[in-house]
């Protein structure tokens, strides 16, 4: 799989290249990091240091304002050796664009010291509460499943805010020291995330640090009145707060500007094709001939069928895979919302990679029969971590399909359903819940 397709347009080669002189290394760490739960320091450190946890970090605090399908693919690339760390990539690295939209006062104070931080996010509530008292709110409870909080900088909460007036779901940063970490995280997959629980006792928060969630995934251009027409590749038309010119932003640096809900929700896909993909490679090569003669599978029929069936589910994928990547960055340097219609689109396609991942590697641990279910077999890991990740609710077949249908049935099956015309379409309800 390695050697097949090429990576998407507009993805920044030397990030690319800055993984592959890495993988090695974190494919000879996958099963430690497994055993341990966490990921490794030193892979840590590698990610911070090659900047490889900042992809998504905004230009104007320093950043490198890398367009989407460079932090996809190079999370892909990375969960072919090791999954969990190319998840640590794409999902927790994307965390930096969402710092970067936090009110301003909470993304300078979490660039303080800037852009190689890890950033966490929890956004699953077990008793947290988080309730507005005078000149800010109180924080207090339990949150879950909080990735790579074991190397956190930062961890950003999400829940609904108690208070007298009408209930509001918005986000609040603390300082990793000022929550505790619980190690509830025994799982069968994605063990090495370490995505633990975190409690926080009693916390105040200055309410200038607090960001409602529909102020941080809706359109917002930081220090800039918005997209400014004519400006130059990239720009477009669009309205957002503040002061100074749209066109400041670089062609790839959209991730602070664009509504942001499907670009989160679709982080996913880069680490669960890659650990596809890393599956198939490890089947492959155990059918290798180890003595240098004639390998037994070429004289299987079923092996060679089953391989060539999983490998073109994966060539499927792949094109879905490669469309994500394609409607997001053209949205993005756009510096345009995505329309309803290709919202429909790109749900339907990260859930229906996803069921293409998990089959294509299922047929391939039936046939590997029990040799595939030990825990020191890497296609076993694969397949652990790839289950864990199809069970994530933004790659749900049940929770992404409802709103291609309904377009569907409501425009009378056109042909062009997935043609994304520009234009905002009313027929498919916003999502109203952040990403969790």
């Amino acid at each position: 799989m390695r050697g097949e397709g090429a990576p998407p347009a507009d993805t920044d080669g030397d990030v690319c290249a800055r993984v592959e002189a890495l993988a090695d290394s974190w494919r000879g760490r996958a099963a430690r990091a497994e055993r341990e739960r966490t990921l490794p320091r030193e892979t840590v450190d590698e990610l911070l240091g090659t900047g490889l946890l900042s992809l998504a970090a905004p230009a104007r605090h320093g950043g490198p304002g890398s367009g989407w399908p460079t932090l996809a693919e190079a999370a892909r690339r990375a969960a072919r050796a090791c999954p969990s760390t190319g998840w640590t990539i794409g999902v927790v690295g994307g965390h930096a664009a969402l710092a970067g939209r936090l009110s301003p006062e909470a993304s300078e104070l979490l660039f303080a010291k800037g852009v190689r931080q890890v950033f966490s996010t929890a956004s699953a509530p077990a008793d947290g509460r988080i309730t507005r008292v005078p000149g800010g709110f109180e924080v207090a409870g339990r949150w879950r499943f909080c990735s790579a909080v074991d190397h956190a900088t930062w961890v950003v909460l999400n829940g609904w805010c108690q208070s007298p007036s009408t209930p509001e779901r918005v986000l609040v940063p603390l300082r990793a020291d000022q929550v505790r970490v619980e190690d509830g995280w025994h799982v069968s997959g994605m063990s090495a995330t370490g995505s633990k629980n975190i409690g926080v006792d009693s916390v105040f928060v200055a309410e200038a640090l607090v960001t409602p969630v529909d102020a941080c995934f809706g359109e917002r251009w930081p220090n800039a009145s918005g997209p400014t027409s004519g400006a130059g590749p990239g720009t477009g038309s669009g309205t957002g707060s503040g002061t100074g010119s749209g066109a400041e932003f670089g062609a790839a640096d959209y991730l602070g500007g664009v509504p942001f809900l499907h670009y989160m929700n679709s982080l996913v896909i880069g680490p669960l094709m890659g650990c596809a993909e890393g599956a198939f490679d490890h089947y492959a090569a155990s059918l290798s001939a180890r003595d240098g003669g004639r390998s037994r599978a070429l004289d299987d029929p079923l092996v060679q069928d089953a391989l060539t069936e999983s490998a073109a589910e994966l060539a499927c994928a792949r094109h879905l895979y490669d469309s994500v990547c394609a409607t997001l960055h053209s949205a993005g340097v756009g510096r345009r919302a995505l329309t309803a219609r290709e919202g429909a689109v790109i749900s339907r396609d990260r859930a229906y990679l996803a069921r293409l991942c998990v089959r294509a590697v299922q047929r391939l641990v039936q046939l590997a029969g029990t040799a595939a279910h030990h825990d020191a077999s890497a296609l076993a890991r694969h397949w652990r971590d790839l289950q864990m990740m199809a069970a994530h609710r933004d790659v749900s077949w049940a929770l992404n399909f409802p709103a291609y249908a309904a377009l569907t049935i409501e425009s009378g099956g056109a042909a062009t359903v997935d043609s994304g015309a520009p234009g905002r379409d009313s027929a498919v309800p916003a999502v109203a819940e952040a990403h969790r």
